[in-house]
Order: C-alpha cells, then sequence, then structure tokens
C-alpha cells in the first residue's frame, strides 16, 4: 500500500416470475435448505454465490500471527510475525502493516454484511468461514486492549508495522524477521477506539460472545471520553489520515443500541452524526453506515437515502475517487441494497448493474475479482502473492512471478483509474492494482446482498491453493504437512454392537457400536478423507428409519474445530456412489464430544436402501489431528425394535473410501429426486419450478421421480407436495 488520500476525497424471467409467486405463498421457503446447490444456470457476471465465496479467501491470504496455519484456509500462507507483541489481525493491504482505523471498519462491516444478509451466508454454508474471519479480528481487537480493575481502557494498539519500513520490503511474511514497532496510546485515537467497538459489537450481537460486548463498551466509552484523533504515521509518511472521529463514534454508538437497547446509545447513534452524509461508507467516513443503523433503530431511512439516492442512479459506471474506485463502488452497491431491503427505495438494479461492470462489463473486459473469471486482474499489487521475494528480484516486472506466485483468490483490485474506465493489470501499479481488507468489505456486502436478492450462481467445488472451498469441503492438505495414505489408515480395536437399555433420546432407540478407534488426521486418505462403517453393523432391521447418527470422540488435548460431512453409502466398494448431506462444522471446547448428524425423512428414505452400504464420516479439518471415535450411536423411530436382539461381534476394520466417481450410476427411482442424483434436497424444488414453465427438460426417470401424485404429469401440486415433503 502506498500513502492513500483521505477517503473522503480521493434467470430466466420466466423462471424468476414464477419464483416470486411461489415466494409470495410460502411454497419456495423449504425448511430444511442443503447447502450446495446451483439454483440457476447463471451468467459468469450473475454467480453471487461464487462471488460471496470467493470475496471471503482474501482475508486468509492477509491474516497476521501465530495461529494463521490453523485458521487461515489457504495452504500457501503460514505463521509470521510471531514475535509482535500482540500477534494476530489482518495485514492491511498488499504490505504486512496493521492499520486500526480500516481492520475496524473492515471488521464492523463484514459483521454488518452477516447481520443484514445471515441468509446469504447461512444458506450456502459460508457462516463457518465468516465466523473465523471476524473472530480473528474481535481477538486482536480485544488483545490491543489493555483494561484496569474498574473495566476501563487503559491503553490501546492503533497500529503494528513502521508504515515506511514495511513498505521497504517486498517478499512474503513468512520471511519478514525485523521486529516490528508497535504504536499504543493512552488517550488518543478515538476513531480507531471506536471502529473496534463496532466491530465487536456486532459480532456479539451475530455470535454472541459476551467478552465482545465487554470491550466494546469500554472502547466506546474511551473513544467519547477522549476524542482525538490518531493518524497512522510513521517515517515522515502518513497513512489513513482520519479527518474526525464524531462519525466512527455514531456508527459503533448505533452497534450497542442495537446490542443492548440502551437509550443512551441510540442518543448518542442521533447526536454524533454530520447533518449532511458526504461519502460512501468506508473507513474514514462512517456517516452513511450510522444513518443505515439510524433507519435499523427507528425506521427512518431518509437520511441513507438522501446521499444513496443521488449515487445509486443511471447506467453509468460510479466512479468518485481514482484510488480504489471499484472499492468504493462495491461499498455503495452494499448500503444501497441494505436501504432497498428496508425502505421505499429500489436500488436493486442499479447495483446489479455496477456489479456486472466490476465482474466484466466495462471498457477493458477485466474482471476486477482475482480468480474470479479467466479475464480476471492476474496481477495484484500484493507481497505474499507475487513470488518475488525482494525488489531487486522483481525488477521492472509488471507480473506477478510465474513460477512462485499464488492466486490472491477473491481480491478485488482497485479497478479503474479514471471514468472513462482505464485499467492496468499492472503489479506496481497501486492505483489500478491495490488490495486491501477495506476493499473487500464492500464486496462481500454487495455479493452478499445481490445473492439475497436474486439467488443466483452456485458455490465452488475447489478454491485454487485452499485447504477448503469455505464451507468445509477438503481440496488439499495443509503446506506445512506430508502425508502418505495408507491403504488402511487405522486399526480398531475388537468392536461389538449392543443395543443401550436407555439411548439417550426421545427419537427412538440406539444402536451402538463401541470402536475404540484411533484416527490421525494426516493419515487419512488424502483424496476425500473419509472414514466408512457398514450398516449392516449396526444391526438396524430394514423396517425401521434412521433419524440421527452421533459420533462420539475424544482426545488427549482439546478437540477444536471440526469441518465434515456425513452420508451413506450404496455398497462397501471403493468406488460406490454415495449420497453426501450438507456440510457441517462443530467447535469442541473439551477433550471430548459428539458430532451428530440430524436426518430429515427425505435422506433417510435413501439410506434405507443402501442398508448394503456404509455410513460415510467426512473429516475435511479437526484441529488436534490425533483423536480416537470411541462409539457411534444409531438412532431410529423404534419401529420393530422391540422383537431386534443383537449379539457380540467383531467389526471389519473401516476400509478407506474415495471420492465418487463422475460414471457412477445414482439411485434412480427416489419420489422428488428431479436431478436424478439420489438424494432429495431443496435443489429439487427450483429444478422442478423450472420444469413446470418449461425451462428445464427432464429426463423419463427424473419426471417420473417429479410426479409424486402419480397422475402422469409434474404440475404445481407436485410442486406442493415436495414442498410439504420438507416440513413433515
Amino acid at each position: 500500500m502506498k500513502s492513500k488520500k483521505m477517503f473522503a476525497r480521493k434467470a430466466i424471467a420466466a423462471v424468476a416470475a414464477l419464483a416470486l409467486t411461489l415466494s409470495s405463498t410460502g411454497l419456495m421457503n423449504a425448511s430444511k435448505p442443503e447447502i450446495t446447490q446451483e439454483v440457476v444456470n447463471a451468467a459468469s457476471t450473475d454467480n453471487y454465490a461464487k462471488l460471496l465465496q470467493q470475496s471471503l479467501f482474501f482475508y486468509d491470504a492477509n491474516m497476521c500471527g501465530k495461529d494463521v496455519e490453523s485458521k487461515s484456509l489457504l495452504t500457501w500462507r503460514g505463521n509470521c510475525h510471531t514475535s509482535d507483541e500482540v500477534p494476530g489481525g489482518l495485514h492491511d493491504a498488499g504490505d504486512h502493516a496493521v492499520f486500526g482505523l480500516p481492520l475496524g471498519y473492515s471488521a464492523s462491516t463484514l459483521g454488518w454484511a452477516y447481520y443484514e444478509f445471515k441468509n446469504s451466508f447461512d444458506s450456502l454454508g459460508l457462516t463457518g468461514h465468516l465466523k473465523t474471519i471476524t473472530n480473528y479480528c474481535a481477538d486482536f481487537f480485544r488483545a490491543s486492549t489493555k483494561l484496569d480493575g474498574s473495566g476501563n481502557v487503559t491503553s490501546l494498539l492503533y497500529q503494528k508495522g513502521d508504515g515506511a519500513v514495511d513498505h521497504a520490503y517486498w517478499g512474503s511474511p513468512e520471511a519478514q524477521k525485523d521486529t516490528r514497532k508497535m504504536y499504543w496510546t493512552s488517550n488518543g485515537s478515538a476513531d480507531i477506539a471506536a471502529e473496534y467497538a463496532a466491530a465487536l459489537a456486532v459480532n456479539y450481537i451475530n455470535f454472541g460472545n459476551t467478552e465482545d460486548l465487554k470491550y466494546a463498551k469500554a472502547l466506546y466509552k474511551y473513544s467519547t471520553t477522549h476524542n482525538t484523533c490518531t493518524t497512522h504515521a510513521d517515517g515522515g509518511q502518513t497513512f489513513y489520515k482520519s479527518s474526525k472521529c464524531t462519525d466512527e463514534q455514531a456508527w459503533a454508538a448505533g452497534w450497542l443500541y442495537l446490542a443492548t437497547k440502551e437509550g443512551s446509545y441510540l442518543n448518542d447513534l442521533k447526536s454524533k452524526q454530520n447533518p449532511y452524509i458526504g461519502w460512501v461508507h468506508g473507513w474514514n467516513d462512517a456517516d452513511l453506515g450510522a444513518a443505515c443503523l439510524l433507519g435499523y433503530a427507528t425506521g427512518d431511512w431518509s437520511k441513507a437515502n438522501g446521499y444513496i439516492g443521488t449515487k445509486a442512479t443511471g447506467s453509468n459506471y460510479m466512479f468518485l475517487d481514482k484510488w480504489g474506485s471499484a472499492r468504493i463502488n462495491a461499498s455503495m452497491q452494499f448500503t444501497a441494497l441494505v436501504a432497498s431491503k428496508h425502505s421505499n427505495a429500489d436500488y436493486t438494479s442499479w447495483a446489479k448493474g455496477q456489479m456486472n461492470y466490476l465482474l466484466g462489463e466495462n471498457p477493458s473486459r477485466t474482471c476486477y475479482v482475482v480468480g474470479y473469471a479467466d479475464n480476471c486482474a492476474k496481477n495484484p499489487h500484493h507481497r505474499a502473492a507475487s513470488g518475488w521475494n525482494s525488489y531487486d528480484q522483481m525488477g521492472s516486472n509488471k507480473t506477478v512471478n510465474p513460477n512462485g506466485s499464488h492466486l490472491l483468490v477473491g481480491a478485488l483490485v482497485g479497478g479503474p483509474e479514471e471514468a472513462n474506465g482505464t485499467y492496468h493489470d499492472d503489479i506496481s501499479d497501486y492505483i489500478c492494482n491495490e488490495v486491501a481488507c477495506d476493499y473487500n468489505a464492500g464486496l462481500v456486502g454487495a455479493a452478499a446482498g445481490l445473492y439475497d436478492k436474486y439467488k443466483t450462481g452456485s458455490i465452488e467445488s475447489s478454491i485454487p491453493g485452499a485447504k477448503s472451498n469455505g464451507v468445509g469441503n477438503p481440496i488439499a492438505p495443509p503446506s506445512n504437512t506430508t502425508t502418505t495414505p495408507p491403504s488402511n489408515p487405522s486399526t480398531p480395536a475388537p468392536t461389538q454392537t449392543t443395543k443401550p437399555s436407555d439411548p439417550g433420546t426421545s427419537s427412538g432407540d440406539g444402536y451402538v457400536l463401541k470402536l475404540g478407534q484411533a484416527v490421525d488426521y494426516d493419515k487419512l486418505p488424502e483424496d476425500d478423507k473419509m472414514i466408512g462403517w457398514k450398516w449392516s453393523e449396526f444391526g438396524i432391521p430394514t423396517s425401521e428409519k434412521i433419524t440421527k447418527v452421533d459420533i462420539n470422540i475424544s482426545s488427549s488435548k482439546s478437540i477444536g474445530k471440526w469441518q465434515g460431512a456425513f452420508g451413506s453409502s450404496t455398497s462397501v466398494a471403493a468406488d460406490s456412489y454415495w449420497t453426501q448431506t450438507k456440510d457441517m462444522s462443530k467447535t469442541i471446547s473439551g477433550n471430548s464430544g459428539t458430532i451428530t448428524w440430524e436426518i430429515d425423512s427425505a435422506t433417510s428414505k435413501i439410506i434405507q436402501t443402501q442398508y448394503g452400504g456404509e455410513l460415510k464420516f467426512g473429516i475435511w479439518w479437526i484441529d488436534c489431528k490425533q483423536f480416537t471415535i470411541d462409539s457411534i450411536t444409531v438412532y431410529t423411530d423404534g419401529k420393530g425394535s422391540s422383537s431386534v436382539t443383537t449379539t457380540a461381534k467383531p467389526v471389519t476394520t473401516p476400509k478407506a473410501t474415495t471420492t465418487p466417481k463422475a460414471t457412477s450410476a445414482p439411485i434412480a427411482n427416489v419420489k422428488g429426486d428431479v436431478d436424478g442424483n439420489g438424494v432429495v434436497t431443496s435443489t429439487d424444488l427450483v429444478s422442478m419450478m423450472q420444469a413446470i414453465v418449461g425451462k428445464k427438460t427432464l429426463s423419463s426417470q427424473n419426471k417420473t421421480n417429479a410426479d409424486l401424485n402419480n397422475d402422469g404429469k409434474v404440475s404445481i401440486i407436485d410442486l406442493i407436495m415436495l414442498k410439504n415433503s420438507f416440513l413433515s
């Protein structure tokens, strides 16, 4: 990042129509949505699911501290700057300094994106990824705040790293070994303290950590006590010069009011806003964001719309400043989409058109989001991703190192430097190709808002250079591990199947498989990270319907976060077809716990046809690496269970399985399975809708599956019946 100017200066029509009709009648609101679905065949500029998914990965690329290897989803990032007095936080941009003002803005705006468009993250399975990022920031903000015994702030870390020294270095953050200067204050940085407070307050609202609220209140009190801004400065250069602090205080007061409903915060939200909004929501001007919070609190959106309405208009690219013009545009899209959702104004088509421009419909025919499309920017100004180890090595090159660079997926570059669309894909051009945490914050919000409105696109099954696709699907091992997948990853002790006298659930009787099976995450099959057990080993009568599975695990360490999935295969063959449920995650704070699969009725019916196959358990990631699967309990609806007896018997060692082949034949004859993939999900609702309006042609078998009332045709009646199956 060079010295920056002040931010204040510087589908188908028929299907969409039917979807709107169905939505108004409640027919499309499936109560158990799956995570991974392609909702409609979207054009590249309309793939908002993919855009939201990818836009989060920029923050993985910019993580700093001792926990990068465990928290970042990118294989090419490792722990860095571990000797910092306060480790953690996010590198600001293409550099490695940590500046409090833009970081506080970025974290609070990311929290706002989730607060406003929660369903977009939840329905796509991206909530866990977003939460990891905002928690990472929240942890740093709390660690940067020293409290006395009365809970008052005594000092605040507002910057890490000498800006001038940092910019004189070009290389990876892992290789930057210099001792970094820490910038503390005990009576300044009121603007930064307020941004930290806002980020912590909205993170508390979103995810409920009471420590976040405690520190948010203390930081806000500190900010309003001192009321003095601190400029990020060193080495004769100025970074992120703030013009005032009342806007950040209004922004923080708004979130604290929404978190506590205390009237004093509402009064401050009203009184600390400027009479007139003068700029887009950004790191140096939070007035527009605060005006939106005023709309939440009072229902009055006139102030927010008074500014948005002057900018979110026309079909030309909204260009306000050459420094990060795409960043400014994306932020305006986000706030416009928020206002559209809550007021009589409607800026959604404007936002869609602006995003089309950013994604490639522009004079340079360049997509300004790295990795999103074939014609995307290729040379972002980013040290860690560039592959160059020094300025001397990079020399006069205008591109990333072709032999050592990493794809900075999801990063929004600065974009056009002129209103006419002039743009240079040049790594040294920090006007056009700068990337930064604050750039992506608005992009995440805009992508979430557009997906909330249009529901177009699908998430990617893999992300280049990533351990996971953001929803738990494994892609590659962490870069610091070496794996040699054995044919048999772990050997369980002799086991037996018993039926407990107290199953511990009201859903029916349980069947317990006692294991004591040691598992090493790094030795699981690399291609799928899965373990399987024969359904037959549980002794479950085919007359009973499985309702829940509990995997009971323990470890010598705190287990931490598990990401993975459950499923069921048709057979025990290595290349057998298997049905995977939505990806899941759970954090276990102690040394033992249970990972649960709650099975919906449609999936349960599929499992009943697969009793000759295996229960599948995927372990995409687990913090503790070595653990034991103590037992598995399978619960059923109890039908016929009283007449069943089970006897102790050895259980066959679970075999490693592989990812299903594309040529594997799915289970075809399943009522409601309109896509013919062997499982009924909410995606089938949309496929059926498309078939009804003539926008999708079904195969003979899929048409039979879709004909739920067996009247020989696919109609609205079948759609209603399929909808009701999700509610049963």
